[in-house]
Protein backbone atom coordinates (compact mmCIF):
# COMPACT_ATOMS: atom_id res chain seq x y z
CA UNK A 1 0.00 0.00 0.00
CA UNK A 2 3.20 2.55 1.11
CA UNK A 3 4.20 1.77 -2.90
CA UNK A 4 0.78 3.00 -4.06
CA UNK A 5 0.99 5.94 -2.15
CA UNK A 6 4.39 6.82 -3.09
CA UNK A 7 3.99 5.64 -7.08
CA UNK A 8 0.18 7.18 -8.04
CA UNK A 9 -1.13 10.00 -5.23
CA UNK A 10 1.88 11.45 -4.28
CA UNK A 11 3.54 12.59 -8.47
CA UNK A 12 -0.68 12.96 -9.03
CA UNK A 13 -0.27 15.90 -5.90
CA UNK A 14 3.37 17.20 -7.00
CA UNK A 15 1.47 17.69 -10.84
CA UNK A 16 -1.24 19.85 -9.16
CA UNK A 17 1.11 21.53 -6.80
CA UNK A 18 3.29 22.75 -10.16
CA UNK A 19 0.46 23.84 -12.63
CA UNK A 20 -1.43 25.39 -10.35
CA UNK A 21 1.78 27.79 -8.87
CA UNK A 22 3.31 27.89 -12.19
CA UNK A 23 3.74 31.30 -14.16
CA UNK A 24 2.95 29.69 -17.79
CA UNK A 25 -0.53 28.61 -16.57
CA UNK A 26 -3.51 31.18 -17.40
CA UNK A 27 -6.25 32.40 -14.84
CA UNK A 28 -9.75 29.95 -15.48
CA UNK A 29 -11.40 33.23 -17.04
CA UNK A 30 -13.63 32.26 -19.79
CA UNK A 31 -13.27 33.76 -23.38
CA UNK A 32 -15.42 36.87 -23.44
CA UNK A 33 -15.12 38.21 -20.14
CA UNK A 34 -13.08 41.38 -19.03
CA UNK A 35 -9.99 41.06 -16.69
CA UNK A 36 -7.00 43.24 -15.19
CA UNK A 37 -4.19 43.19 -16.03
CA UNK A 38 -0.91 44.67 -14.22
CA UNK A 39 2.43 44.36 -15.35
CA UNK A 40 4.88 43.08 -12.71
CA UNK A 41 7.91 42.84 -14.39
CA UNK A 42 9.99 41.16 -17.53
CA UNK A 43 12.21 39.05 -17.67
CA UNK A 44 15.11 41.81 -18.80
CA UNK A 45 16.24 40.44 -21.83
CA UNK A 46 16.09 43.26 -24.32
CA UNK A 47 17.15 44.05 -28.20
CA UNK A 48 16.66 47.17 -29.91
CA UNK A 49 13.54 49.64 -28.59
CA UNK A 50 12.56 47.16 -25.47
CA UNK A 51 12.25 44.00 -23.31
CA UNK A 52 11.07 40.97 -24.83
CA UNK A 53 9.29 37.89 -24.02
CA UNK A 54 8.74 37.08 -21.55
CA UNK A 55 6.19 39.69 -19.57
CA UNK A 56 4.98 38.98 -16.26
CA UNK A 57 1.46 39.95 -15.67
CA UNK A 58 -0.96 39.29 -12.60
CA UNK A 59 -4.58 38.86 -13.92
CA UNK A 60 -7.30 40.29 -11.47
CA UNK A 61 -4.55 40.94 -8.94
CA UNK A 62 -3.69 37.01 -8.71
CA UNK A 63 -0.33 35.71 -7.44
CA UNK A 64 1.60 34.16 -9.17
CA UNK A 65 2.04 36.77 -12.04
CA UNK A 66 1.63 34.94 -15.58
CA UNK A 67 4.08 34.45 -18.15
CA UNK A 68 2.57 36.37 -21.78
CA UNK A 69 4.18 37.29 -24.82
CA UNK A 70 3.49 40.96 -26.25
CA UNK A 71 2.25 41.06 -30.23
CA UNK A 72 2.06 44.97 -30.11
CA UNK A 73 4.91 47.08 -30.60
CA UNK A 74 3.77 50.08 -31.28
CA UNK A 75 2.26 50.43 -27.99
CA UNK A 76 3.98 50.85 -24.44
CA UNK A 77 3.21 49.73 -20.99
CA UNK A 78 5.22 50.40 -17.74
CA UNK A 79 5.75 48.69 -14.68
CA UNK A 80 2.77 48.59 -12.30
CA UNK A 81 0.65 50.03 -14.82
CA UNK A 82 -2.69 48.25 -15.05
CA UNK A 83 -5.63 47.68 -17.25
CA UNK A 84 -8.73 46.06 -18.46
CA UNK A 85 -8.52 43.60 -21.43
CA UNK A 86 -10.63 41.37 -22.87
CA UNK A 87 -9.80 37.94 -23.06
CA UNK A 88 -10.67 36.26 -26.94
CA UNK A 89 -9.61 32.55 -28.56
CA UNK A 90 -7.09 33.40 -31.05
CA UNK A 91 -8.33 33.78 -34.74
CA UNK A 92 -7.12 34.37 -38.37
CA UNK A 93 -3.73 33.79 -39.37
CA UNK A 94 -1.55 36.29 -37.80
CA UNK A 95 -2.80 35.43 -34.64
CA UNK A 96 -2.40 31.84 -35.50
CA UNK A 97 1.16 32.29 -36.04
CA UNK A 98 1.88 34.36 -33.52
CA UNK A 99 0.74 32.03 -30.94
CA UNK A 100 3.13 29.76 -33.09
CA UNK A 101 6.01 31.43 -32.18
CA UNK A 102 4.35 32.08 -28.57
CA UNK A 103 4.99 28.48 -28.08
CA UNK A 104 8.54 28.16 -29.76
CA UNK A 105 9.49 31.15 -27.41
CA UNK A 106 8.60 28.93 -24.82
CA UNK A 107 10.61 26.13 -25.59
CA UNK A 108 13.38 28.21 -26.09
CA UNK A 109 13.33 29.94 -22.83
CA UNK A 110 12.94 26.46 -21.23
CA UNK A 111 16.60 25.59 -22.91
CA UNK A 112 17.90 28.76 -22.02
CA UNK A 113 17.95 29.85 -26.17
CA UNK A 114 18.38 33.84 -25.42
CA UNK A 115 18.64 34.21 -29.45
CA UNK A 116 15.51 32.33 -30.77
CA UNK A 117 13.88 33.78 -27.47
CA UNK A 118 14.40 37.14 -29.13
CA UNK A 119 14.32 36.40 -32.61
CA UNK A 120 10.75 34.96 -31.58
CA UNK A 121 9.48 38.20 -29.85
CA UNK A 122 10.78 40.38 -33.05
CA UNK A 123 9.04 37.70 -35.53
CA UNK A 124 5.80 37.99 -33.86
CA UNK A 125 5.75 41.79 -33.22
CA UNK A 126 6.72 41.92 -37.30
CA UNK A 127 3.19 40.20 -37.96
CA UNK A 128 1.51 42.96 -36.78
CA UNK A 129 3.51 46.19 -37.40
CA UNK A 130 5.73 48.15 -39.92
CA UNK A 131 7.50 49.90 -37.09
CA UNK A 132 9.57 47.21 -36.77
CA UNK A 133 11.27 47.71 -40.38
CA UNK A 134 13.15 50.66 -38.81
CA UNK A 135 15.05 48.77 -37.07
CA UNK A 136 17.80 46.14 -37.46
CA UNK A 137 16.08 42.80 -36.77
CA UNK A 138 17.93 40.23 -34.93
CA UNK A 139 19.67 37.52 -36.36
CA UNK A 140 17.35 34.90 -37.18
CA UNK A 141 13.77 36.80 -36.80
CA UNK A 142 12.83 36.14 -40.38
CA UNK A 143 14.00 32.58 -40.03
CA UNK A 144 11.20 32.09 -37.17
CA UNK A 145 8.40 34.38 -38.72
CA UNK A 146 8.78 31.78 -41.84
CA UNK A 147 8.63 28.64 -39.93
CA UNK A 148 5.67 30.58 -38.14
CA UNK A 149 3.87 30.96 -41.66
CA UNK A 150 4.66 27.57 -43.13
CA UNK A 151 3.74 25.34 -39.71
CA UNK A 152 0.64 27.33 -38.01
CA UNK A 153 -1.80 25.76 -40.39
CA UNK A 154 -1.11 22.14 -39.69
CA UNK A 155 -1.50 22.64 -35.90
CA UNK A 156 -4.68 21.18 -35.37
CA UNK A 157 -7.70 23.22 -33.51
CA UNK A 158 -6.79 21.61 -29.99
CA UNK A 159 -3.54 23.62 -30.15
CA UNK A 160 -4.70 26.98 -30.48
CA UNK A 161 -7.11 25.89 -27.41
CA UNK A 162 -4.20 25.93 -25.48
CA UNK A 163 -4.13 29.74 -25.80
CA UNK A 164 -5.72 33.01 -25.32
CA UNK A 165 -5.14 37.00 -26.32
CA UNK A 166 -5.83 39.62 -24.18
CA UNK A 167 -7.23 42.54 -25.98
CA UNK A 168 -6.44 45.81 -24.36
CA UNK A 169 -9.59 48.17 -24.17
CA UNK A 170 -9.25 51.37 -25.24
CA UNK A 171 -9.16 54.65 -23.02
CA UNK A 172 -7.78 52.07 -20.28
CA UNK A 173 -3.98 52.87 -20.23
CA UNK A 174 -3.43 56.49 -17.28
CA UNK A 175 -0.62 57.48 -18.75
CA UNK A 176 1.63 57.14 -22.69
CA UNK A 177 -0.04 55.86 -25.69
CA UNK A 178 -4.00 55.56 -25.43
CA UNK A 179 -4.31 51.90 -25.69
CA UNK A 180 -2.38 48.85 -23.77
CA UNK A 181 -0.15 46.42 -25.72
CA UNK A 182 -1.99 42.86 -26.38
CA UNK A 183 -0.90 39.85 -25.14
CA UNK A 184 -0.48 35.91 -25.77
CA UNK A 185 -1.06 33.84 -22.82
CA UNK A 186 -1.19 29.89 -22.07
CA UNK A 187 -5.21 28.74 -22.03
CA UNK A 188 -5.59 26.57 -18.89
CA UNK A 189 -8.42 24.41 -17.75
CA UNK A 190 -10.87 25.66 -14.89
CA UNK A 191 -9.88 24.33 -11.41
CA UNK A 192 -12.62 22.38 -11.19
CA UNK A 193 -11.61 20.12 -14.42
CA UNK A 194 -8.30 19.83 -13.16
CA UNK A 195 -9.98 18.28 -9.73
CA UNK A 196 -12.04 15.99 -12.16
CA UNK A 197 -8.94 14.82 -14.01
CA UNK A 198 -7.46 14.46 -10.84
CA UNK A 199 -9.96 12.17 -9.41
CA UNK A 200 -10.19 9.91 -12.55
CA UNK A 201 -6.88 9.81 -12.83
CA UNK A 202 -6.67 8.35 -9.04
CA UNK A 203 -9.69 6.16 -9.35
CA UNK A 204 -7.79 4.43 -12.35
CA UNK A 205 -5.11 4.14 -10.56
CA UNK A 206 -6.67 2.57 -7.56
CA UNK A 207 -8.39 -0.06 -10.28
CA UNK A 208 -5.59 -0.95 -11.18
CA UNK A 209 -4.15 -1.61 -7.73
CA UNK A 210 -6.68 -3.85 -6.73
CA UNK A 211 -6.85 -5.82 -9.90
CA UNK A 212 -2.71 -6.16 -9.52
CA UNK A 213 -3.80 -7.48 -5.67
CA UNK A 214 -6.23 -10.29 -6.91
CA UNK A 215 -4.17 -11.63 -9.46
Amino acid sequence: MKKFWVCTILPIGVFCALFLFSPLRASADTIGSTVTLELTGTEGVSYGPGEVYPYYLSVNGASPSLWMMCISFDNDIYGGESWTATITAPSGQLQEEAVWLFNDDNAAIAAGNTAKQIADQWAAWGLFSTNTQNWTAPPGAATQLALAEANYASEPASFYNQFVIYLPEAGTQPSGDPVPQNFIGVNAPEPGTLILLGTGILGLAGFLYRRKRTI
